[in-house]
């Protein structure tokens, strides 16, 4: 729409204003003009502070230099390591580009802005880059994107407690709905906007609250009240031409709408002027659209079509600013058939002789309206074909740069999800064989046994503090691996050697509980496995049938295979596993799944859940038959090993 060379050409100056300086474009020059002849000038970190007001002071009358100027701040910064200065720097840089219309560029300078400010948890420079991201999404009519950047911005700017920039945001949210055509939450935003804007006397906020309040109104059709608006920011104590401008455009389109086609030429006119002073074009292009209107309805049409073709003259310098847009073939019809009409009634003062004449006057206008618009629609086309080139290329670096956040994402996690699991498991798997070690410790501080008692006791406690400190280094394998993506490492192994270490550690604790643990084999059992995981399947499953197992019951290790798998049976003569509990295991962890030994044994939850994850990475599967009060049967599923593997 014709609107965005105004919105971003003013929205724009916001971003940094240059009354924030006490300093003007002239001082900051000759400020300039004395540093650059110092030798040390590209590592002072001071020049920085100067480089990027002046690049902001001169982004708008000579974005070359304003961009020379962003970008030697950008290299003292660098050259002295200085982040906060190098994200100002890339501020000053995005606002040029913006503001010359090279939004792709813009946005990448955003993009800098915002990894250094987060980087070095800058918010001003956060809430800028926000900022910046939603200028740009406004000078592509994306208003609801704009305003999702706009709103983040505020948030940072709310924290740092910026009334400044808060007003500006609110103003810029506001509008943005205003142009969304969402007139209830336009005018909460701006309200807040004013409200703010008055309570710090900022009247050059005040003033651009009120005409675009005035906007509002007039899009809502409450035209007395968008006058209202308009005359408050033409009588106020802040004057600017620029106001002023949209102001008298603003009161001349409500008067044309209410009927008042005399007041709305005066104040059209006087918008027509000052716009032309300040080189306002939009603003101008609008003066004269409500000029031209305004004449036809007073039946001046030889002024309006002045008028009109003035307006179609600028307006098509306007659509080449913004991206030279295709022409409204309709209004161009419109003022054809009113010319025709014009120059028809004009014909009947003359004489019949001279209707020929008049005739081929008449098909040679339509023969030059016709191809002025076919040259028109042809370049417009070719434009169009460009631009829409250079969209698809930015929506592709766009794609690219969510699909890199989506994959760091999931990387995150992954490591996340990896150092939960390592905590559990680690909390799981040692706390049996650290309650063996305490029982252990137990019985000799008792001081009750005998020399050969109190011996035996320490050879066993010994095995089992090394085969405990083996296990520790088997957890950190694992982990280890994990760390590096769950790689495996399968070899040969024979799963009767690993049983036996895991019944060593737990033969005692199993002793202590009077729980039979009985390994019944008649030789060598190979599998195809990773043997820390397969030792941590184990050491969980006859940790838990020892867990749920009563006095005199019995845990038994038995063996079957199958034509591809070693299967590796632990039963147990325990409590069983309710249905209820069945339907969650290998599938959640925590309390709903965990419970009390019949010793009172706490548990993590999380042993079923890793036996099944261990068990499937080495290309196994779990079988489990249980029945309340008799015991439970848990079968593990390996390969065999064979020498192709």
């Amino acid at each position: 729409m014709t609107l965005r060379n105004y919105l971003t050409y003013f929205l724009i100056s916001l971003l940094l204003c240059t009354a924030c300086y006490a300093q003007n474009t002239d001082s900051l020059q000759q400020l300039y003009n004395k540093a650059k002849t110092h030798s040390n000038f590209y590592q002072d970190t001071a020049n920085i502070s100067l480089l990027t007001q002046l690049s902001l002071a001169k982004r708008t009358d000579n974005t070359d230099t304003a961009l020379l100027l962003g970008k030697q701040a950008l290299k003292i910064a660098r050259n002295t390591n200085y982040a906060m200065g190098e994200a100002n720097a890339w501020s000053s840089i995005g606002s040029a580009y913006y503001v010359q219309g090279s939004y792709f560029l813009s946005l990448e300078a955003a993009t800098n802005l915002m990894n250094v400010s987060s980087r070095i948890q800058y918010k001003r420079g956060i809430g800028d880059a926000y900022q910046l991201r939603g200028l740009i999404f406004l000078g592509q009519d994306e208003y609801k994107d704009a305003i999702t950047e706009f709103s983040k911005a505020l948030k940072i700017y709310k924290q740092l407690d910026n009334k400044f920039k808060m007003t500006r945001m609110l103003f810029d949210i506001g509008l943005s709905y205003d142009e969304l055509r969402d007139t209830v939450k336009a005018f909460n935003y701006l309200n807040q906007a004013k409200t703010l804007a008055i309570a710090t006397a900022d009247e050059q906020m005040v003033a651009m609250t009120y005409n675009r309040m005035g906007e509002t109104y007039y899009h809502s059709k409450a035209y007395k009240t968008a006058i209202s608006y308009h005359n408050k920011v033409l009588t106020g104590t802040y004057q600017d031409k620029w106001e002023n401008a949209f102001a008298y455009s603003g009161l001349a389109q409500a008067q044309y709408e209410l009927g008042n086609y005399s007041a709305a030429r005066q104040n059209a006119t006087k918008s027509q002027q000052l716009a032309h002073e300040v080189l306002s074009l939009w603003d101008e292009v609008r003066a004269l659209k409500i000029l031209a209107k305004a004449y036809a309805s007073l039946g001046d049409y030889e002024q309006a079509y002045k008028y009109n073709t003035l307006m179609g003259t600028y307006n098509d310098s306007l659509l080449n600013d913004n991206k030279e847009k295709k022409l409204n073939y309709l209004h161009l019809r419109q003022q054809r058939d009113e010319n025709i009409k014009l120059e028809k009634q004009s014909e009947i003062h003359h004489q019949k002789t001279r209707f020929n004449h008049l005739l081929m006057v008449a098909i040679g206008v339509m023969a030059v309206c016709i191809s002025i618009f076919a040259f028109i629609i042809s370049r417009s086309n070719v434009q169009k074909t460009t631009l829409n080139n250079k969209l698809e290329r930015r929506n592709k670096s766009i794609a690219r740069q969510k699909e890199e956040i989506s994959r760091q994402n999931e990387k995150l996690d992954a490591i996340n999800h990896t150092k939960n699991q390592l905590f559990s498991v680690i909390s799981h798997d040692l706390r049996g064989p650290f309650a063996s070690m305490m029982q252990t410790i137990d019985l000799i501080r008792d001081d009750e046994l005998t020399v050969e008692e109190r011996d035996k006791i320490l050879d066993n406690f010994y095995k089992q503090v090394g085969q405990i400190s083996a296990m520790v280094n088997n957890l950190l394998l694992w982990a280890n691996s994990q760390l590096e993506g769950n790689i495996t490492q399968p070899r040969e192994l024979d799963a009767t050697e690993i049983a036996n270490e895991i019944i060593n550690v737990s033969g005692y604790l199993a002793g202590n509980k009077n729980v039979q643990l009985l390994h019944k084999y008649d030789g060598p059992k190979p599998v195809f496995a990773d043997a820390d995981h397969l030792k941590i399947i184990i050491q969980n499953l006859v940790g838990n049938a020892i867990k749920f197992t009563p006095s005199g019951g019995s845990v038994t290790i038995t063996y079957s295979e199958d034509e591809d798998n070693q299967v590796i049976h632990i039963r147990d003569t325990g409590v069983g596993i309710s249905l209820e509990k069945m339907g969650k295991l290998f599938k959640v962890v925590g309390k709903s799944i965990s419970g009390y030994g019949t010793n009172h044994e706490q548990g993590a939850g999380i042993g079923l859940l890793l036996i099944k994850q261990f068990t499937e990475v080495n290309n196994g599967r779990l079988k489990l038959q249980s029945e309340p009060g008799a015991g439970t049967e848990v079968s593990v599923y390996l390969p065999k090993y064979a020498p192709a593997q």
